[in-house]
């Protein structure tokens, strides 16, 4: 269960802090301190519509408010958010609450943390893509001349500018050009569809785009100004050395990017980030992933995913260079980069892990410290060879949504085990955790929760969408006054060992015959049975039902007997749990970010036994060994639980159904025999042969007196 689940019929406030923050609250809980209500009470969708209403801009107060005296207070007297501290949580024995060490925290945004890093030579390389080269000195006064032009160009505090350069030394120039004129970049993919790109825009604002020449021709339709690279060089090499205006006045709460990621709706969704986020995280990371000397970091994610910004701004912040993947790098391509040069420090998603090591990677030179994060991780046998065989080298398990940055982390080695699920280990400095019941209170260790984010590493919001910031970022009831908590949607519980295990996504929930079902507890389960690495599951719809569908990918040299597999399942897993539909895959589809590719995935087959008696599949006729009464209870059994044909013994209970179910066959069987008294099928006659059987025998039976 998650936060407010089972709330439909509960009233909601709608509340506001003093830095003009809207969020939703239940009418019945003692409302945090420094939250207002400005609405209600009220149904929670009443409310998020009056904040849908109520907003004008979601920038902080603080923000806006104009600089800071010499104690820390904005111009009216109160204390700007920027300047807040983790407020410390005392653990509470026995209950899923988790506090990251106090750090201190930057005063100043990331791009001037970087410019003024002690103890790093101008000279050293900040960056290289191919064959272009560019010192710390270079790009320093690149990103000065680039950012006297952007700023005629309207760029400041609190503006999006968006990037559409493919990755490469000139768009890292161009994203700390724009952080340096106080602005906020944002990036694009040069491989996303133009209508995306123009979804993108058009929620921005429409912002100034600085496009590559080369990329323009997907802005033809953009209506917004455009400024190609080549212009903006030549008009930086124009106005030479001007000396620098005055610097634009930032918080912590200061915008620095936007990222768009699709969620779960499809449409483009910009996650706010800010400079308190980004230099909380490098300065973390500095310190939790050192380099040696002569150490590369390597940039080959796409600048639109958030996993970039581990390998820009912790590598610029610590003075390790970057070699930048040119865009369009495959992962033979990666592959090769990495054993061409000494890497300390090598960011990837359990997908790439996957396809590195189907390609060898791990009989090559690699990376001295791994990262790997965006997506669930589970040893696969190739992986936790990979790992035995490279006993220097530091595996860690990174956890962040878009909306959180990077904020739990877990290191781990040889001790793990084929198939284990890795945690995602405790907080990192600055940020708090819980996970939490339906009523928002603290899950007891070892318990299911929703995992909720508070401290340093949470963004502002979703961008122009109001009501859908209020209902993650709601109202902390342990932190500062007035701050929030982000929900993160994840389902969490807290291990023996004081680390924290994710199990599947609060939003991946479905109902399947009325029974709720969590597809990451069916995949734990099947990542258990013997000879699978791998498992995906996921709700699909067959003539208007719901039934789960399995993808699994064996371990290295296991051939996979999925029948033998559902029926060990089944033993295993409640009925409405059970994939009635599997599919064994090499591996997962993947798209540009190195993610899951849903949509790329083939179509599972239905699990019938296929008895050399035959199998009765829509519009079959009767063959041998097969009665009337068997081939309509197959029919009827076939389309209640979605399936494609059945065999004579295939089990109507192990397929997936179920007491309520079985009624509604019945019915169905009785209709076409024109009886309104079949019985329904039980265990003990599940069948198709052992409940045609019972049908034959009913049907021969006197039908009762009208």
């Amino acid at each position: 269960m998650t936060l407010w689940d089972g709330y439909d019929a509960v009233a909601f406030y709608a509340v506001r802090n003093g830095e003009g923050q809207y969020s939703v609250w239940p009418q019945h809980r003692e409302l945090p301190v420094g939250w207002d209500p400005v609405a209600g009470p009220a149904p929670r969708a009443q409310c998020l519509a009056e904040i849908e209403a109520r907003w004008t801009d979601m920038r902080p107060a603080s923000v806006v408010a104009g600089p800071r005296g010499p104690d820390g207070r904005g111009s009216d007297g109160r204390a700007a958010s920027g300047s807040r501290a983790v407020t410390p949580v005392s653990p509470r024995p026995g209950m899923s609450v988790l506090t990251g060490p106090v750090a201190p925290r930057a005063a100043v945004p990331i791009h001037r943390l970087i410019e003024t890093a002690a103890g790093i030579p101008g000279s050293s390389i900040a960056m290289r893509c191919g064959g272009v080269t560019c010192t710390r000195t270079e790009l320093f006064e690149t990103c000065r001349a680039w950012a006297a032009v952007l700023a005629g160009e309207g760029c400041g505090p609190e503006v999006p500018v968006a990037v559409l350069i493919p990755r490469g030394v000139e768009a890292l120039t161009a994203i700390l050009a724009i952080l340096r004129t106080g602005a906020a970049y944002v990036p694009l993919s040069c491989a996303d569809p133009a209508d995306r790109l123009a979804a993108i825009l058009q929620d921005c604002g429409p912002p100034l785009v600085v496009a590559a020449d080369d990329t323009v021709d997907l802005l033809l339709s953009y209506p917004g100004r455009v400024l190609r690279l080549s212009e903006l060089r030549e008009r930086a090499a124009r106005s030479g050395s001007a000396p620098d205006g005055p610097a634009p006045a930032l918080m912590a709460d200061s915008l620095a990017f936007i990222i768009y990621t699709s969620g779960t709706t499809g449409q483009p969704k910009g996650v706010q980030g800010t400079h308190g986020q980004l230099t909380n995280y490098a300065l973390w990371c500095r310190s939790a992933f050192p380099h040696h000397a002569e150490e590369w970091t390597v940039l080959h994610a796409p600048l639109s995913f958030l996993g970039s910004l581990t390998c820009i701004f912790t590598p610029l912040l610590a003075g390790w260079p970057i070699e930048i993947a040119p865009e369009g790098a495959t992962v033979d391509d990666l592959i090769d980069l990495i054993a061409s040069l000494p890497v300390g420090l090598l960011k990837l998603t359990p997908t790439h892990v996957r396809m590195m090591l189907a390609r060898g990677a791990d009989k090559r030179r690699s990376a001295r410290q791994f990262m790997i994060g965006s997506e669930p991780l589970v040893v696969s046998a190739d992986f936790a060879e990979w790992i035995r065989r490279e006993p220097a080298a530091i595996f860690a398990n990174h956890y962040g949504l878009t909306e959180t940055h990077g904020c739990f982390c877990h290191w781990f080695g040889a001790d793990v085990l084929p198939g284990e699920s890795v945690p995602i280990g405790v907080p990192i400095s600055n940020v708090r955790a819980h996970i939490v019941d339906e009523d928002g209170e603290d899950r007891p260790a070892g318990t299911i929760g929703e995992l909720l984010i508070a401290g340093e590493s949470i963004g502002r919001g979703y961008h122009a969408k109001p009501a859908l910031t209020a209902e993650r970022w709601i109202p902390d009831r342990h932190g500062a006054p007035g701050s929030r908590v982000l929900r993160t949607g994840d389902l969490a519980r807290l291990r023996p060992d004081g680390t924290v295990e994710v199990v599947g996504r609060a939003d991946r929930q479905v109902k399947v015959r009325g029974h709720r079902v969590e597809p990451g507890a069916v995949e734990h389960v099947l990542r258990s049975l013997p000879g699978v690495a791998e498992a995906l599951v996921l709700p699909r719809s067959y003539d208007g039902a719901t039934t789960m569908v399995a993808y699994l990918v064996p371990r290295p040299g296991a051939i996979l007997d999925l029948r033998a597999i559902h029926r060990t399942a089944s033993a295993l897993l409640p009925l409405p749990s059970l994939p009635s539909r599997m599919a064994v895959l090499s591996q997962f589809p993947v798209n540009a970010n190195g993610k899951l590719h849903v949509g790329a995935l083939p179509e599972a087959g239905p699990m019938v036994a296929g008895h050399d008696t035959g199998a009765a599949g829509e519009g079959t006729e009767a063959s041998s060994g097969w009665t009337s009464h068997e081939l309509i209870v197959a029919d009827v059994f076939r389309s209640a639980l979605g399936l494609e044909a059945m065999g004579l013994d295939d089990d109507f209970f192990d397929l997936g159904g179920d007491s309520l179910t079985a009624v509604a066959v019945a019915v169905a069987v009785g209709g076409r025999l024109g009886r309104d008294d079949i019985p329904a099928a039980t265990p003990d006659c599940s069948s198709v042969r052992a409940y045609a059987r019972v049908v034959a025998e009913a049907a021969l039976e006197p039908a009762d007196a009208p």
